[in-house]
């Protein structure tokens, strides 16, 4: 529309013809409100759209604060406009916006309104413009929030990535990136996210379909197992202990509680029953191999040492369920805090139906490569790791059913959690 204009223009001091002239005497204004008003419409647009997100992310952020004794509307102001301050300066919109916030829902939320004048091209050349925007946003604190994924990584990008056609399905609860990176949840083409909320503290790049709430620069979510004790260990019950064709369906293989040190490795067709109670592997992976068959009740698994992981491969079933009480009480997994970042656990079998539990890996990467659905018959599964890799084609299911378990939901993960949720 500029180009337009600046061309007429030049038409114009080219031309001796009066009639052109007089002409463009006419015309001109007309060109110069379309132009204004275009530039508007672009600005309004842009600005709008920014001052929401930044509203939004506020909001959220506030609303996390609102543990704090006394809080007071006053108080909930003034977070409110430091909070928002650094989003607005990376917009280039903090010298005029007005930031206000409030308590509501009897101090268990709070809203949050931006207000910022409209730019204008020409000021208000037709006198008919809304002369200002605002926008407005509600975060919630309720009880019944839940929490299936959390990706710890704090700044590096792809904290959780989904490669083409990969599913991952968290029931009625919400997903969350720690990582300030733009890239903190990276997806491809074919990608499916449902979820009541998908929350980046940096953002999202790639394509695919979020269904449910999707919001960047949330406040990150501090690790709720941080202060979890590891269980006690005793001495090593077996070393590099190996189960290989034992076993029936009618009269399983039965393994007891203990310190597995070098690892532990069940395959070659064997079909196991794991007794209640801890696990300790130690110094060597867990590996569940091909076509094995392992079912367990009220176990849970703690990975010690630097070479400590775990891989379900090839056509592996696997059906287990967490603790119910005791020092792994609702923990499938635990990972040791020593350990250096990134190692892998991998599950590429079709046939992982049951992680009934908390997988707690705060210092890995949790890979799922299947080509079929997993966890979809659990009770419910919480993800807590450094990292979550969905590889082409899995379709990850993360329930939340509590009700339907005696298995334990750690705090700070369960609809105890007080995570705040924008209101619609």
């Amino acid at each position: 529309m500029i180009d337009l204009l600046h061309s007429t223009l030049r038409r114009f001091r080219r031309s001796a013809n009066g009639g052109v002239v007089l002409i463009g005497a006419l015309v001109l204004p007309v060109l110069l409100i379309a132009v204004g008003v275009a530039v508007d419409f672009g600005f309004a647009s842009r600005d709008r759209s920014a001052l929401q997100i930044i509203s939004d992310t506020t909001a959220l952020a506030v609303a996390s604060e609102l543990s704090t004794a006394n809080v007071t509307d006053a108080g909930i102001a003034s977070v409110a406009s430091a909070l928002a301050e650094p989003h607005l300066k990376r917009q280039g919109l903090e010298a005029d916006a007005v930031v206000r916030a409030s308590l509501v829902s009897s101090g268990r939320g709070v809203t949050v309104e931006i207000e910022h004048p409209m730019r204008r091209f020409f000021g208000d050349i037709v006198g008919n413009g809304a002369s200002s925007i605002v926008v407005l946003s509600t975060a919630i604190v309720s009880g019944n929030q839940k929490i299936c994924v959390i990706a710890l990584e704090e700044t590096g990008s792809e904290s959780i990535y989904l490669k083409s056609n990969a599913w991952l399905t968290a029931q009625d609860c919400n997903v969350y990136s720690n990582s300030s990176s733009p890239s903190g949840i990276k997806s491809d083409s074919g990608i499916k996210v449902t979820a009541k909320m998908t929350c980046s503290a940096g953002g999202f790049s790639g394509t695919g379909q979020f269904f449910g709430l999707k919001v960047p620069d949330c406040p990150p979510i501090v690790d709720p197992l941080a202060a979890r004790p590891p269980p006690p260990t005793a001495a090593c019950k077996a070393q590099g202990h190996r189960v290989v064709d034992k076993g029936t369906l009618s009269a399983r293989h039965v393994l007891t509680p203990g310190t597995y040190c070098g690892g532990l490795f069940i395959g070659g067709n064997s079909v196991v029953r794991l007794d209640p109670g801890v696990y300790v592997i130690k110094d060597g992976p867990l590996v569940i191999d091909s076509n094995a068959d392992v079912r367990g009740t009220h176990v849970g698994f703690y990975m010690q040492g630097e070479k400590t992981t775990f891989q379900f491969v090839s056509n592996a079933k696997v059906n287990i369920d967490a603790p119910k009480d005791g020092p792994m009480s609702g923990l499938l997994f635990f990972e040791d805090r020593s350990v250096s970042l990134g190692r892998e656990h991998k599950i590429t079998s079709n046939y992982v139906s049951n992680l009934t539990g908390t997988m707690y890996l705060s210092r890995g990467q949790l890979t799922v490569d299947a080509t079929n659905e997993v966890a979809q018959q659990s009770a419910f599964t919480v993800i807590v790791v450094r990292r979550l890799y969905l590889s082409a084609n899995p379709k990850l299911m993360v329930q939340s059913d509590y009700d339907s378990t005696e298995i334990p939901v750690p705090a700070g993960l369960g609809p105890a959690s007080g995570v705040p949720i924008l209101s619609q």
